[in-house]
């Protein structure tokens, strides 16, 4: 019984060094891998150490590798990047607004898709950006943990051509959560507001003096399925909605521009 005991707990520490092994191959390629073996090794000796549950913690594997200078990510000029994400999931909305969110949140507001594509094994979307340097596949891990996703794995086929694989089962938008029972002000609607409002059931809108506000607002579940919308095509000063069963945020915009509320709005979401 003790040595069955033993070898299990062996082959499990066996397999999950093999597992940062393989990951850290996979990041580096195999030739600047077999470079820096020697370091990789003394780098990653603590195993335990990068294990998050049941799979690794990508944001210290790559932070690890990024603090150590084992990953160039810099062209010798602006260069066209192949990004490829993908997921189990079937679902694309939350995945695909969860991988916007973490672009924009790093300054790549204009990416093109050159694929998109589901099927029984999931959900794939590639995108190209132009850029002096690779995108820190550190930062990627960063704010995607930020959104609750788990980054899976990392394929660097090229210099400029990854493919990230990602768990979205606890993924969310980086939506505002605000107070219940309070009036809160939005100021500078530069990009239509997005709400967390999982738990509430009204809310009301007041419209600043000086706005020309045409409501916009759509209700989402927590996979960004719309559960309903309200529009009005009148100027508005103030909407009462009551918030439908299943929502988890909301987007509040203008139906034309969303200029016509540059002077902000003023929200009370009731409990």
């Amino acid at each position: 019984m003790v040595r069955a005991l033993f070898a299990l707990l062996l082959c499990a520490g066996l397999l999950q060094a093999g597992s940062i092994e393989h990951e850290v191959e996979s990041i580096l390629g195999k030739r600047s891998y077999a470079s820096q073996k020697g370091l990789i090794n003394v780098l990653f000796k603590k195993r335990s150490d990068f294990l998050q549950g049941d799979h690794l913690n990508m944001v210290k594997v790559l932070k690890t590798l990024k603090n150590n200078h084992l990953l160039d990510l810099d062209f010798k000029r602006r260069t066209d990047i192949s990004l490829t994400f993908a997921t189990v999931s079937k679902n694309p909305l939350l995945f695909v607004k969860i991988v916007k969110e973490t672009l924009n949140s790093l300054g790549y507001n204009h990416t093109l898709t050159t694929k998109a594509m589901r099927d029984d094994s999931g959900f794939l979307w590639r995108v190209n950006i132009q850029s002096a340097s690779m995108i820190d596949p550190y930062f990627i891990a960063k704010e995607l943990d930020k959104r609750g996703t788990i980054l899976k794995h990392i394929k660097r086929y090229s210099k400029d051509n990854w493919r990230f694989d990602l768990s979205t089962s606890r993924g969310h938008i980086r939506a505002k959560k605000l107070p219940f029972n309070k009036s809160v002000s939005l100021r500078k609607f530069l990009h239509p507001y997005w709400v967390e409002v999982d738990g509430a059931r009204a809310i009301t809108l007041k419209s600043r003096n000086g706005n020309l506000w045409h409501p916009y607002i759509v209700f989402y579940d927590k996979d960004l399925e719309i559960v309903d919308n309200y529009t009005k095509e009148r100027k508005s000063y103030n909407v009462s909605l009551k918030i439908p069963s299943g929502t988890k945020y909301m987007k509040i915009g203008d139906l034309y521009t969303l200029e016509n509320i540059k002077r902000g709005l003023t929200l009370y979401i009731q409990k």
